[in-house]
């Protein structure tokens, strides 16, 4: 055979050989495409996982107005100034009272500070007739009957407080402290035993007070708050004009109430 025919041949062989391979590549693909087919499908069923909700995370910062409501319940007496003895033993002053709130918070992370003021019209009252050492000391007192000539009383009709405030957010529930001036209108006087006024005075008391509460953020502008507030008032005097002379009547108060705060400061925080 000439040379020439074996190239030719030769070269049919090649060509022959890269055809086989070309299908046998082919028929490999098609396959492993129909062994695959149903898991893409299988794949392609499955529900697709949806990203997770934003968390929304409570703003405390702002200037927030509300009201308040709730009842009070404190201590008085009626002390003789010159023996130090006491006219009633003492008593106690208790009652209602109603109003309204100012203030501002700054919260940086999860620690929230501010200050807050209010007033409050309050009704408290205590009276107890002057049985104490001092009374029975001047013969005030029947022994026989032991009903008193005099009874003495004080009543609050107003407060208000000027306060710090410093707490601990965790989202919309506010743990705080609360502490600062306290003022409050007091009268304090004295009655017969025909329930006769026969002395009073009033009087606007200065003191300290502090206290604690929490709030809960209910809605992202709302928040309700339970608060109770310890109050020290200055003793001052009254003049009775009775052969005993002046009483120093001292004062201190206790304050339960709720309240309901509408907040500027904006809504909640939407943290993704």
């Amino acid at each position: 055979m000439s040379r020439q025919n074996q190239n030719l041949t030769h070269t049919q062989a090649s060509a022959d050989l890269r055809e086989m391979t070309m299908k046998k590549h082919i028929l490999i693909g098609a396959f492993a495409a129909l062994l695959l087919a149903p898991s893409a499908t299988f794949a392609a069923d499955l529900p697709v996982k949806a990203a997770p909700p934003p968390v929304e995370i409570y703003n405390w910062t702002g200037f927030y107005i509300g009201a308040s409501a709730g009842g009070s319940f404190g201590f008085s007496d009626h002390v003789d100034r010159a023996s130090g003895l006491s006219n009633t033993s003492g008593y106690n002053v208790k009652g209602g009272l109603v109003g309204g709130t100012l203030g501002y918070n700054w919260q940086v992370s999860n620690f929230v500070v501010g200050f807050e003021g209010d007033a409050s019209w309050a009704s408290e009252r205590g009276t107890m007739p002057d049985v104490g050492a001092n009374a029975l000391a001047l013969n005030l007192v029947d022994l026989g009957t032991g009903q008193s000539q005099f009874a003495s009383f004080t009543h609050e009709t107003w407060l208000a407080t000027a306060r710090g405030r410093a707490g601990y957010a965790v989202n919309n529930l506010l743990f705080y402290g609360t502490g600062g001036y306290a003022t409050a209108g007091v009268t304090q006087g004295i009655y017969d035993n025909s329930h006769n006024l026969l002395v009073s005075s009033s009087s606007t008391r200065s003191g300290w007070t502090a206290g604690g509460g929490l709030e809960w953020g209910f809605a992202p502008n709302w928040s309700a708050k339970f608060e109770w507030l310890y109050m020290k008032f200055n003793t001052v005097a009254l003049n009775t004009a009775f052969a005993e002379g002046p009483r120093n009547v001292p004062f201190d108060d206790n304050v339960v109430r709720f309240g309901v705060n509408y907040r500027f400061g904006g809504p909640v925080v939407a943290k993704y």
